[in-house]
């Protein structure tokens, strides 16, 4: 015979000790109070049904319950701060107070068990239909356990969805019927199994976000945010197996900004930095959503366009031309008049690898400069 008392006890040992071990993760922000939280409410609602005066008085089960839910909320929120997402304090505590006050005001007194359960079910369900949904649309091909947790979450939903059907005949704390000790124990079982598993992901993506943040700063450059050199090397390869494969066009754009040391020489480093920046963020405002742009070194840089046209690299390279020239007439109250020069190469039997596209948008840029300055050279399109 399984003792409840001991089983809950049990529990409640656990989901501290998880608590306490995601309190010593130390991930970033107020997320690491979020992600214990789940677990200490949890763990509070098995205290609560271990306290017997409360039993006598009727209030542990509505408690605990409440506290199990809270903690569903909390689990929900504490995925969202693994994001930085803001808090919503009312979706937050809304469901399970409404349906504490429920229990307190309407179902107990009516005798609506059945109601109350499905009540419970379908916070249950809401929370984790939420927790999952947010992991699916932050999914990122550097946090792999990001799709499995969903994946879990999606299962726990299911079941919560069920359990709102069957509410009715199911043994509490399963349902809504007679109280029955294998009901205790499995309802436990898979609590604790869930909980497992939910810790050991999040502590995984915890573990993926640190070394995808590593990542992003060895191949970000500090000053505007790009890309760096580096992960233009890096990627290069791949660039031309996939070129193979699909037969794709890849075009180039070799910028470089027009006089730049001049433009040091005369208003100092913190109005080049500036210039530099503003360049950055010129390219970005024409490059389209899976295009990508690289700070190569010093005042040059490089944007390719994959799947594009020779056509469409001019195009975007005159756009790239004309709205620096506007945005960097001036920069704070200095009549900068910066200017670019562009080159612009499209992949074919000539250029056969990314290195050779770069070097001959690169070429380009130069051809560009010795005609004047500010304006864009390239082959010409058919």
């Amino acid at each position: 015979m399984i003792d409840i008392p001991t089983l809950l006890g049990f529990a409640a040992a656990v989901l501290v000790c998880i608590a306490i071990l995601l309190l010593l993760t130390r991930p970033r922000d107020g997320a690491r109070l979020w992600l214990a939280m789940p677990f200490v409410a949890g763990a509070c609602g098995c205290t609560l049904l271990l306290l017997p005066a409360l039993y006598r008085a009727g209030a542990a089960a509505h408690l605990g319950t409440f506290f199990a839910l809270l903690a569903f909320a909390t689990g929900w929120q504490g995925i969202r701060s693994l994001f930085r997402l803001r808090v919503r304090w009312a979706l937050l505590l809304a469901p399970p107070l409404v349906w504490l006050a429920l229990v307190v005001l309407a179902f107990e007194p009516r005798g609506l068990d059945a109601v109350s359960a499905a009540g419970r079910a379908a916070i249950a369900a809401l929370y984790c239909g939420l927790a999952a949904s947010t992991l699916i649309q932050r999914h990122d091909p550097l946090l792999p356990s990001v799709r499995m947790l969903a994946r879990i979450l999606v299962v726990s939903a299911v079941l919560a969805v069920l359990a709102i059907a069957l509410a009715p005949w199911l043994p509490e704390p399963l349902g809504a019927g007679t109280p029955r000790t294998w009901a205790v124990a499995v309802f436990s079982g898979i609590l604790l199994l869930s909980v497992l598993l939910v810790c050991g992901l999040v502590l995984a993506v915890l573990k993926e976000q640190s070394a995808s943040r590593l990542y992003d700063a060895a191949t970000r450059d500090p000053l505007t945010g790009l890309y760096n050199r580096r992960l233009l090397d890096e990627k290069q390869a791949s660039w031309d197996r996939e070129d193979r494969i699909s037969n794709a066009t890849r075009t180039v754009l070799f910028f470089d900004i027009d006089h730049f040391k001049d433009i040091n020489d005369r208003f100092g480093h913190d109005v080049g930095d500036r210039v530099i920046k503003q360049a950055a963020r010129a390219a970005e405002q024409v490059v389209r959503k899976n295009d990508l742009i690289f700070r190569y070194g010093g005042e040059e840089f490089v944007c390719i366009l994959p799947d594009s046209t020779l056509r469409a690299g001019l195009a975007a390279a005159e756009r790239l031309r004309t709205g620096f020239e506007r945005s960097a007439a001036s920069v704070g109250r200095h009549p900068v008049k910066a200017t670019l020069s562009v080159g612009v190469a499209v992949s074919g039997p000539q250029h056969p690898t990314s290195a050779d596209l770069v070097a001959e948008a690169d070429r380009q840029m130069y051809r560009a400069k010795q005609a004047g300055r500010n304006r864009v050279a390239g082959p010409c399109p058919d």
